[in-house]
Formats: structure tokens, sequence, C-alpha cells
């Protein structure tokens, strides 16, 4: 199991612990992730949105690099993979596009051939590793712990374009529970964080992210699990801003599923990654610890 690997540029830049998480999985899984030189931002959403042609250029300059790899690319970050995913689907189908685009990639000595698939990291756990290999992987099951999955509204959207990759909310929540762990039910799962708000309406951005902490702590969730970059700074950070605003008081550790994986695997995070997490998650640890 050998994938380009796109790291995108949220993770590392403000989440290197993410990071270092699913480097230290991977392997111990039989994947190999190959570093993609020169790639650039995945151009996301926002992008689009300005600028329908270059958002597909710049996207598919990253497909065309893994073309030239001669492997599927596998990423971390849910507006990653939808913006590559739809861009690798759109330039496969629509010749004209493709064509425009590819003449924009000439200038920089590319062309997009339409010979790549997008994978998201959750989604090549639990296809091509399986669910039978990560839960033999788990050495410290994490019994118990009440888990408040947030899947990211970018991870289960794009199914309408790939529908033969099953990974979405129900898979992650297996994943979630290959650990040990319990994937708590609580409503608004499947809405979105806030997070893609912050910039534009900060105060919008925090309302939606206390209703999805107010469902998380009515279920009796003791932490947050999730695979995007994107929550997990919306539901640390939000955190700490709802306690400073109006004194409200969630306790809710966050981590990346890597992170909760990789501990279930036996393996320790260290003091830096430790303290990249605002709520502090020494509670989840020692659940583990006590097995």
């Amino acid at each position: 199991m050998k994938y380009a690997f796109f790291a995108g540029c949220l993770i590392p830049a403000r989440e290197p612990h993410y990071e270092n998480s699913v480097r230290k999985i991977a392997p111990k899984l039989g994947i190999e992730l190959v570093n993609m030189e020169g790639a650039n931002c995945c151009a996301p959403f926002s992008i689009q949105s300005l600028d329908y042609t270059s958002w597909l250029a710049l996207a598919a300059r990253n497909l065309s690099i893994a073309e030239e790899m001669e492997l599927n690319i596998v990423t971390l970050c849910n507006d990653c993979y939808e913006s590559l995913l739809m861009t690798n689907k759109i330039l496969k189908e629509k010749k004209e596009t493709r064509d425009k685009v590819n003449k924009i990639l000439a200038d920089v000595g590319l062309e997009f051939k339409g010979k790549t698939d997008v994978r998201i990291f959750s989604d090549v756990l639990y296809e091509d590793v399986g669910l039978e290999k990560v839960k033999d992987a788990v050495k410290r099951p994490f019994n118990g712990l009440r888990v408040a999955v947030q899947p990211g509204c970018h991870l289960s959207k794009p199914k309408r374009l790939h529908p033969k990759q099953r990974i979405g909310v129900l898979a992650l929540d297996e994943l979630v529970e290959a650990t040990g762990a319990i994937s708590v039910p609580y409503e608004r799962k499947e809405a979105c964080c806030g997070g893609p708000l912050r910039g534009i309406n900060d105060e919008v951005a925090l309302q939606v992210a206390k209703q999805k902490l107010d469902s998380m702590k009515a279920a009796g969730a003791s932490s947050i699990v999730t695979v995007c970059p994107f929550c997990f700074l919306e539901l640390d950070m939000g955190q700490i801003e709802i306690r400073r605003h109006s004194k409200e008081e969630y306790n809710l550790p966050v981590l990346n599923f890597a992170e909760l994986l990789r501990v279930a695997m036996g393996m320790d995070l260290e003091d830096w990654e430790l303290k990249a997490h605002r709520i502090p998650i020494t509670s989840i640890l020692k659940v583990a610890e006590a097995r």
C-alpha cells in the first residue's frame, strides 16, 4: 500500500502533531507514504468560489504530480480531499474543461491525464488496511471511553462524487470503536463545526461550534475525535473562546483519530504534541494506560 502523500497546508503549519501520528502508525499498518515534492495548496472551496478555472488548475497540478509518481494520492484533510476529488472527477469527465486546464499546466511542464485516484487516510485505513487489521494492532484499548465522533462535513459530502468509497460517518464510527472506545450518538453529528465561517463571521462560527459542543455534552461524551484539521481547531480552540466569553465550561478533550489510534497501538505522544491541545488530553490517555 503505497501512496503519494499530500499533507496540505494547515496540518504542516498548525497541526504537525496530526501528521506525526500518521507517519508513526502508517508503516506499522503496511502503508508507505511518499512525499509529493513541489505540491501546492489544494485550492479549497474558497478558491473555487473566487475563480473556478484557477481552482481546477491549482488542484490539477497536484494530481499531475501524483500521476508522474504513478501513485494514488492520500490526504489527511477533509477540504483537500473534497477539492482534489472533485477536480479529478470533473477533469476526467469533461474534455473541454480538461483541455483548458492542461493549457495552463503546460506552462509548468505538467499535464493532467486522469490516471490517479484521491483517497483520504481514514478511507485507506478502513478499506485498504481493513478494520480487523486495525483492531489487531490495538495494544492499549480505550475501553469505556465515550467519544463524540466529529466527521466534518467535507468528509461525507464528496461521496456523491465517489460512491464506491464507503468511508464516511459510519465507517469512522467503526474505526473509533476498533480502538475500544464507544462512539456516542448525538444530535447535529453531520452538521458543520463552524470552522469555514472563521474570518467571515467569527461570532456565528462560535455559535455553530457551541451548538455542536452542547449536543456532545448532552449525549454524555467525555471526548471528541475528528479526522478534520479545521474541526480540530474549531472545537479545541473554540472551547477556550466560549469559556472566555460566556464562562461556560465543556472540558471535552479533542484528538485527531490518528492520535487516538497511535496511543491505542501502544505508542506515546511526545510532550510537544500534548501541548498542541488547548484542552488537556491527559484524561483520555489515562483510560488507555489503565489497561
